[in-house]
């Protein structure tokens, strides 16, 4: 992924326009016949979360009391992982990569839908990509008003937002282990209450890139100069936290993954 954006980060991902776009424009036909072709260079896996969740490829994790659920397939419309954070405060559901499989130095990236709870107060989400946590249902910023880490993370890149800091709207957070501690403000975005949130994030070696969609509607495209260093193995991740006694319900409904093939 070079340092301008590529067309996945300024149109829906893999969305007709942004495949268009990708491939100059050119017939939808002849798109599609190349798809297949594009595997060849990059590690691509798609998750529509329409079946049991694949407990080979996720693992899910949640806190002590107040009831929470781990994602696990809803049988919905359109399919779903669903979660809940339980009525605890502070309560966690949480789903993450079971290896760690992408290197900064081959520009990996996911694509994540997931749709806000019915009341984002007292609510705290984390997604990205950080190397082996101490505990999957923390998350690896202890402080985004003074950027801090902890949980055993020495590199990540994520969207994060926590009601409970100063900073209540959310960041692009980065840290690396020749990097310190970062943070980027994502305009003033806050997910709509029980609305559909598409988010894009990606890396490369000391840099970091989102773009968002709320509802449908474009939020930005937010970039870092900090990041995880290559060599470093990372698993995404999605985090999601109440920070007070309501629960808060998280559905997934698609996610894919990718980086470049440069292994040698």
């Amino acid at each position: 992924m070079p340092r301008n954006a590529n067309p996945m980060y300024v149109q829906k991902p893999f969305s007709r326009r942004h495949l268009s776009q990708l491939f100059q424009g050119g017939d939808p036909d002849k798109i599609i016949s190349l798809l297949r072709n594009a595997f060849v260079d990059y590690y691509i896996h798609v998750d529509d979360c329409d079946i049991a969740l694949d407990s080979n490829r996720w693992a899910t994790a949640v806190t002590a009391g107040g009831a929470p659920t781990a994602f696990a397939l809803n049988v919905q419309r359109g399919g779903a992982f669903r979660g809940a954070t339980g009525t605890t405060d502070d309560g966690v559901t949480a789903i993450a990569g079971v290896n760690e499989i992408f290197d900064a130095a081959d520009a990996p990236f996911m694509v994540i839908r997931w749709k806000a709870p019915a009341a984002v107060t007292g609510f705290s989400f984390e997604i990205g990509f950080r190397d082996p946590a101490t505990d999957e249902a923390l998350p690896t910023v202890t402080d985004i008003d003074t950027p801090a880490a902890g949980n055993g993370v020495t590199d990540c890149v994520c969207v994060h937002m926590d009601t409970d800091q100063t900073l209540t709207t959310s960041a692009l957070a980065s840290i690396g282990t020749t990097d310190a501690v970062a943070k980027t403000n994502i305009g003033t975005y806050t997910p709509t209450a029980a609305k559909w949130q598409l988010m894009v994030i990606g890396l490369k070696a000391n840099f970091g890139i989102c773009s968002i969609w709320n509802d449908n509607a474009w939020v930005a495209t937010t970039t870092i100069a900090t990041g995880p260093d290559a060599a470093i193995l990372m698993n995404p991740y999605a985090l999601f936290r109440t920070r007070n006694t309501t629960s808060k319900q998280i559905d997934i409904d698609f996610i894919a993954v990718g980086h470049e093939r440069n292994a040698t």
